[in-house]
């Protein structure tokens, strides 16, 4: 009977014993840091932990509207440029009011000759009050003005062209209740230098506007290899 006794003490110290080695094990571990995971979404291919970037915000569509608005003011620039900008380089002035407008010229065979009138008409009488109306009526007297523009070389006629006086652009221009000034107006008409050498340019004009207050052609000299 006292070796049953010591026998079943022995069982329940080694039970007790047990569990409270389980306890300290489930204290341990809960103590234990977890190993942390990165999601898929922020991990490498190679499994390194990588930075995500952050959100691009999307462009305003009000930025493209001054983009637009530069794009269409570069186009109509070029394009005005093209149509009134002088072609050639400048050799001289011919004053239209002269008794014989002329000019002396050394060219090469095909050169080019393009021209541009400066002028300010008188319009005190018989024209419109308005200044819109005023300039309009002008330039409808210079679109009727004929231009007789004629090369000659050694008193011998080389080449003659005519063209209007206006031909609906102008570079600039003014007006006032008594005049209207207009500068920089291409003509159509050129002539071309069929020989090399001194040529003299003779111009008249046909003016339908009675008030000529001054009448200046630009001549240009555009080379063939221009």
């Amino acid at each position: 009977m006292p070796q049953q006794t010591q026998r079943s003490e022995a069982s329940c110290y080694r039970e007790r014993s047990q569990h409270i080695c389980l306890k300290r094990a489930e204290a341990l571990s809960a103590r234990r840091p977890v190993a942390y995971v990165a999601p898929e979404s922020i991990r490498g291919d190679s499994g390194a932990m990588t930075t995500p970037e952050p959100a691009k915000a999307p462009r305003s569509p009000m930025l493209l509207v001054p983009i637009a608005f530069g794009l269409f003011v570069a186009v109509i620039g070029s394009g005005a440029a093209y149509f009134l900008w002088p072609r050639g380089q400048r050799v001289g002035v011919v004053d239209l009011r002269a008794a014989a407008p002329s000019l002396d010229l050394d060219l090469k065979a095909g050169d080019r000759l393009r021209f541009r009138l400066d002028v300010t008409v008188g319009t005190e009488n018989g024209y419109p009050n308005s200044s819109r109306s005023r300039s309009n009526a002008v330039h409808d007297q210079l679109g009727s003005s004929v231009i007789t523009a004629t090369l000659a070389q050694d008193g011998n006629p080389q080449a003659s062209t005519q063209c209007g006086a206006y031909d609906g652009k102008v570079t600039t221009g003014s007006n006032n209740s008594t005049d209207v000034e207009s500068s920089g107006l291409p003509l159509k008409c050129s002539l071309v230098a069929t020989k090399a050498g001194k040529h003299t340019l003779a111009v008249s004009v046909a003016w339908v506007p009675a008030d000529i207050r001054k009448a200046k052609l630009e001549v240009r000299r555009q080379r063939a290899s221009d």
